[in-house]
């Protein structure tokens, strides 16, 4: 029997008797990000799900039912997180997907750097968790201004 705040992943948006959830695609090859990043939102209105390289990732964004915000690293083994970035950003189906980038490249004037210009919110390693909430929040002002 499911409880009436069990999440259930089978719609864009995750939807429980208490509030709508925004399905989160973290892709990032380090697990202790992702369960740093699980405790971080399990009390707010994002839902996470994961995937371990750019490739799952991917993968993720293109089925029936992609996430609503991709939150990836930049620099994993194989593909990248620029290069997942730019495959998001160059299909017509999947642009509109807010992608939030982390990684532990900053420049000296204490930027990030995004080599594939496309991210929409940059975040620098290990994150701050209000600036995360805040390019969460602004994320999803992106959605909604999107429809």
């Amino acid at each position: 029997m499911q409880s009436n705040f069990e999440k259930t992943i089978d719609t864009r948006t995750i939807k429980t008797d208490r509030t709508t959830f925004l399905k989160v695609l973290l892709v990032d090859d380090d697990k202790i990000m992702h369960e740093m990043l699980e405790l971080a939102l399990e009390t707010s209105e994002y839902s996470l799900v994961s995937a371990m390289n750019a490739k799952q990732g991917m993968e993720m964004i293109a089925s029936s039912f992609p996430p609503d915000i991709v939150i990836t690293d930049a620099l994993m083994p194989g593909d990248s997180g620029f290069s997942l970035i730019t495959a998001i950003k160059s299909n017509p189906k999947t642009a509109d997907i807010p992608v939030i980038l982390w990684t532990v490249l900053e420049q000296p004037n204490g930027t990030v750097m995004d080599s594939s210009g496309k991210a929409d919110f940059s975040l620098s390693k290990p994150f701050n968790l209000g600036k995360l909430l805040d390019c969460l929040t602004k994320a999803r002002q992106l959605i909604k201004a999107s429809f």
